[in-house]
């Protein structure tokens, strides 16, 4: 896996990090029926104690309030009151058909992928007004070239505060759209406000190398440290390397290993190569081995060179427990 994320400063024009395949998806939209007010009056109970009469609520504002609600969420809201189980159903039939959908996107549970059959589900949960099935149809049309189409859906998404919709939006307009530039880094910057990490890590990127966004080395290092804190394996790199330069953080080399050992320790093969050599400058040789070994099989090939002169310096039994470490060693968790 190609996984440059450092900006080099001889390519500035150059944005790197996301295969818009990977993107993540959710959101949706309201339907323009049933625009009236739920239920009857509050009842003289609820008036006399103050309590909110939830059945009020207007159905088009509870529709897009819901509308980025994951199944766990949605069904937390349906037992509200029976005004909102009735006005949410079909956003529940759209977890039905975004469940179907991502089984034959990915093939599982027994049938075959197929991408046409994963959108036509995707398309009809968007229709009941999920974003997540929104999103997850604007994958399928950027999959399939239909890059205008995905992007339609993102909009929709975003307009209804999906941060997932939101990075997918700013994403893609840093591909297709040259002069859409600020506008990326606005729906950017509000997916990263929203939390979600793949879009602070972008965000940080655009601000490391000034693209749509004047160049701050502060602000790019504050991005990276929060998607690293959100588990976002690449931005623990690019901290790391902002506390070895002292690029926007003060230099420190504790911090700095700190975040290069996390990202190792959940599959980045540069991260899994800096840290062998650092534990080989230490002296510690059967753990740098063990990294370097899973540098070279994340394809740093750089790493080989590193690993045969150190495993000239170990016994045959240290060598072979090393890449038995290695065999069995498994990734931390990471939200990628």
């Amino acid at each position: 896996m190609n996984q440059k994320t450092w900006p080099d400063r001889s390519e500035a024009s150059r944005f790197i990090a996301f295969p818009l395949s990977k993107l993540e998806g959710r959101q949706g939209k309201t339907k323009s029926s049933r625009r009236s007010k739920f239920g009857s009056k509050p009842s003289s109970s609820s008036s006399q104690t103050g309590d909110p009469d939830f059945s009020a609520l207007p159905f088009d504002i509870l529709m897009k309030i819901a509308a980025p609600f994951n199944f766990p969420n949605l069904l937390a809201a349906s037992l509200v009151c029976r005004s909102w189980r009735d006005a949410l159903r079909p956003l529940r039939e759209a977890m039905v058909l975004l469940r179907y959908g991502k089984r034959f996107k990915h093939g599982r549970g027994g049938v075959r992928r197929n991408l046409e059959k994963a959108l036509g589900s995707f398309l009809k949960g968007a229709e009941r007004g999920s974003t997540l099935a929104m999103v997850d149809a604007g994958l399928i049309y950027w999959e399939k070239g239909q890059k205008e189409e995905a992007i339609a859906f993102y909009q929709r998404a975003a307009s209804l505060g999906d941060p997932a919709g939101q990075c997918n939006l700013g994403i893609s307009y840093l591909h297709v759209k040259p002069q859409g530039h600020k506008e990326a880094i606005k729906w950017l910057h509000q997916a990263s406000i929203g939390g979600h990490v793949r879009a602070q890590y972008q965000l940080a990127l655009c601000l490391h190398q000034g693209l749509g966004v004047e160049r701050n080395l502060q602000e790019a290092a504050r991005w990276y440290l929060e998607a690293a804190e959100g588990g976002y394996v690449r931005a623990m790199y690019n901290a790391s390397l902002c506390y070895t330069f002292g690029e926007g953080l003060s230099h420190s080399r504790r911090q700095a290993r700190k975040w290069m050992k996390r990202a190792a320790d959940r599959g980045h093969g540069k991260a899994q190569f800096e840290h062998g050599l650092a534990l080989f400058s230490e002296g510690e040789m059967m753990k740098a081995v063990v990294y370097l070994e899973l540098a070279i099989r994340s394809g740093e090939t750089a790493a080989t060179h590193v690993k045969n002169v150190i495993l000239q310096q170990l016994s045959a039994s240290t060598r072979d427990r090393a890449l038995l470490l290695a065999n069995n060693w498994r990734a931390l968790p990471s939200s990628r």
